[in-house]
């Protein structure tokens, strides 16, 4: 699978760089996405004997839309490919609106029209453009070929939809251009001013746990909660999502934190991996409402937390997905984290089915971040596994220092 990503969607042109770089990647993402598509519906409507030739036709002729764009993408013709892939999706959608599926709300997949846009082009005005395009396209079915019911149609609403959903995903759009900014200035200054290794692995530990497959996943469902009209919920999670990336960054400026900080940032990343899973996903935390006046390292028991989703529940198949944290404190604050999932034995038969490695970089990063804490601050801490009948327990052991210190 790791082959696959690294010579198909990933970026090869080693002259691309930074942002540039990451938007072929995204572009050949979408390709890659809209062609599963296709093809899944294609065979989906073959076995339900729906699939006429009229949209056969029609969908081979998208297929080989976003064929050429990825070709065009391989030949390193960039700006024509990101063009042509917008043009693709609007001929796509229109298509599936006024042709194929006339009385199917598809004129919602416009929605993800100015979303496209700013991934792809820096210009505010292409930004703008795309997204009066995409709320005209939309109120056609209703207003011109009047193929959609508006007896209880508020048009105001669905371009509050349109309006909200773009500024959302402009303002973390911005916020990721920002932190990159900061993580590749503060890559420099690491490089010209050679600081401590501990330093330097604070950031690669802050640029892991900034997982954008989580990143993805959670815009996905949230995006999907508008779709269905669930706008409050969807708001909700926006918030929450918005003030977790928001402590990250806080928080990876500082060596200590108090543990409420770090309470509330594990309550709000659990929350949006709810979301992820939706009602298939429970969890409790226990023992940490009275220890508010202490401090301990920074973004330390997250990590766990995202392995043993990743790793354990993510992989389990049946049953409801659980995972419990209890906070103890004694001689120093002990963090038991256990899951229901597939086990660390049955997980490391998984990894080498799928042909990855033993240890991930960000389980690395947070060992050495262990022994360069237990050895740069005098701290008794570590962590290890327990045997137990399902899933995996882990306890972290972590020296806390008092608030006034």
């Amino acid at each position: 699978m790791k082959r696959f990503l690294e010579r198909y969607i990933y970026n090869q042109d080693l002259a691309l760089q930074g942002l540039e770089a990451k938007r072929i990647t995204i572009l050949n993402f979408c390709c890659l996405m809209m062609g599963f598509d296709i093809l899944f519906f294609s065979i989906k409507r073959f076995f339900e004997k729906t699939l006429t030739s009229e949209i056969a036709y029609f969908y081979t002729a998208f297929l080989i839309l976003f064929i050429i764009v990825y070709t065009l993408q391989k030949t390193r013709y960039y700006i024509t490919a990101k063009v042509l892939f917008l043009c693709s999706y609007i001929i796509a959608v229109v298509g599936l609106t006024h042709i194929l599926f006339e009385y199917e709300n598809t004129e919602y997949n416009y929605l993800a029209l100015p979303i496209l846009a700013l991934f792809f082009f820096d210009k505010k005005w292409v930004h703008y453009v795309t997204l009066l395009i995409s709320v005209g396209l939309f109120f056609i079915p209703y207003y011109v070929t009047k193929k959609r019911n508006i007896e209880n149609f508020v048009p105001e609403e669905k371009i509050f939809l349109f309006v909200i959903l773009f500024l959302v995903v402009n303002f973390f759009k911005n916020l990721n251009d920002s932190n990159e900014e900061k993580l590749k200035k503060a890559y420099v200054e690491l490089e010209e001013k050679r600081k401590n290794e501990f330093a330097h692995l604070q950031l690669k530990s802050l640029k892991a746990q900034m997982n954008p497959h989580f990143m993805f996943n959670a815009m996905n469902s949230i995006q999907n909660l508008v779709l269905k009209g669930d706008k409050h919920k969807a708001y909700d999670y926006l918030t929450k999502f918005a003030a977790l990336i928001r402590e990250n960054l806080n928080m990876s400026e500082k060596s200590f934190i108090f543990f409420d900080e770090e309470l509330l940032l594990l309550e709000k990343y659990l929350e949006l991996e709810k979301l992820r899973f939706r009602t298939n996903f429970e969890y409790s935390i226990n023992g940490g409402e009275n220890l508010y006046n202490i401090k301990i390292p920074s973004m330390i028991i997250q990590p766990f937390v995202e392995n043993a989703i990743k790793h354990g529940l993510l992989h389990k198949t049946e049953g409801v997905k659980k995972i419990i944290l209890k906070f103890e404190l004694k001689e120093v604050l002990h963090c038991t984290i256990i899951d229901n999932g597939v086990g660390v034995s049955e997980s490391e038969r998984i990894k080498q089915r799928n042909g990855e490695k033993s240890t991930s970089l960000s389980t690395k990063l947070i060992e050495e971040r262990l022994m360069l804490l237990k050895d740069y601050y005098k701290l008794n801490i570590g962590f290890n596994y327990e045997k137990v009948k399902e899933g995996t327990k882990v306890i972290i052991k972590i020296s806390f220092i008092n608030e006034n210190e």
